[in-house]
């Protein structure tokens, strides 16, 4: 009788240490871009098989607290009709316009994401019609979106976490305007326990790999000084900064104890995009950060690569742990963020 009560005060003691331990630490699951089939400029949607594999993808993401990426396009009707591009420029292929039918926001929900950014320059590809149709749609299914110019807000283990979205586009809270986005950030952190700043910014293609400390230009649009623009943010009160846009993976660094993703590349880009090279290989992104000070605890690498015109699979081949040590030496060589040959990402300050 004594030894069973021992052995049911020790596992109890066990599951009180597991619960506290888990209580004092947020797991985010991050990724890039997803854009999961669209009408234009031709119609390319997914199968059966297509979705099935994606769904597989679940289990990459299962005990995560939060699972954010970027949603790359809009949620449409079959009636709604694209309003960025002039036909001459669709035609010409020099403008893209991404609409997805709605009942495609169910695989996001299959896959496990809780929050996604609608602030992109593929969110006003169908008018305000097209984005107000998104946000309701990922309402609907309980994910949250995070929209131009404004915040979500999640709880976690008792935490208020208020996740903020900036970019470069209309309307929206501009990387580029950092004094207003030190702002935003510092009238956030007073509220809230944990504040994580979405970005999308930086040049695209494979040409866009590195990071630089410099107002970067793409088609005669300013994209932003990221690294000024990143630290900015942290010192006004962010704990985690995950970036998207480039189309390609970037470096990771730390920054005041606190992890910056500056591109997490094409997770779930399907049909419409070239995948060929660095386009075609992702991550995601595992970060654990203290739930009282934000700080990053570690991370790890989990690689990706698209197979079937655009569906995420686990890479074997292991290509953006090797893509991201690369460059997270390379861009930022002062930094004591290391990663390891197995995807594990963690400081040795």
């Amino acid at each position: 009788m004594k030894k069973r009560l021992c052995l049911s005060l020790t596992i109890s003691f066990l599951l009180g240490l597991l619960t506290a331990s888990s209580a004092q630490q947020i797991v985010i699951r991050a990724v890039g871009d997803i854009m999961v089939g669209s009408l234009t400029p031709r119609p390319v949607l997914p199968n059966d098989m297509h979705l099935n594999q994606a769904k597989k993808m679940r289990n990459y993401f299962s005990g995560a607290d939060i699972v954010f990426g970027n949603l790359e396009g809009v949620f449409v009707e079959d009636n709604t009709p694209p309003q960025k591009c002039s036909e001459s420029s669709r035609k010409a292929k020099k403008c893209y316009e991404f609409g997805m039918p709605s009942p495609l926001a169910d695989i996001l929900v299959d896959m496990g994401f809780t929050i996604l950014s609608i602030d992109n320059n593929h969110t006003a590809d169908y008018g305000d019609e097209g984005y107000l149709l998104t946000s309701d749609v990922l309402e609907e299914k309980n994910i949250h979106a995070i929209p131009k110019a404004g915040h979500v807000v999640v709880r976690v283990n008792k935490q208020k976490i208020a996740c903020v979205a900036f970019g470069f586009t209309k309307n929206s809270y501009l990387v580029t305007n950092i004094k207003h986005a030190q702002r935003i950030v510092t009238a956030l952190s007073k509220r809230y326990a944990i504040v994580i700043v979405s970005f999308h910014g930086g040049k695209e293609g494979k040409d866009a790999q590195h990071v630089k400390d410099e107002m970067e230009m793409f088609y005669g649009e300013k994209r932003g000084n990221l690294i000024a623009f990143a630290h900015a943010v942290i010192d006004s009160g962010a704990d985690l900064v995950l970036g998207h846009g480039p189309h390609v993976l970037r470096a990771l660094s730390c920054y005041r104890d606190r992890l910056i993703a500056y591109s997490l590349g094409n997770f779930y880009t399907f049909g419409q995009f070239r995948l060929s090279g660095p386009a075609g290989i992702g991550a995601i992104l595992e970060i654990l950060i203290d739930a009282q000070n934000g700080h990053f605890i570690r991370g790890k690498i989990i690689p990706t690569v698209q197979i079937m015109a655009g569906v995420p699979a686990y890479d074997p081949k292991k290509q953006a742990i090797g893509i991201l040590k690369e460059l997270t030496q390379t861009d930022f060589p002062d930094s004591a963020l290391r990663i390891s040959s197995d995807g594990m990402v963690y400081s040795e300050k």
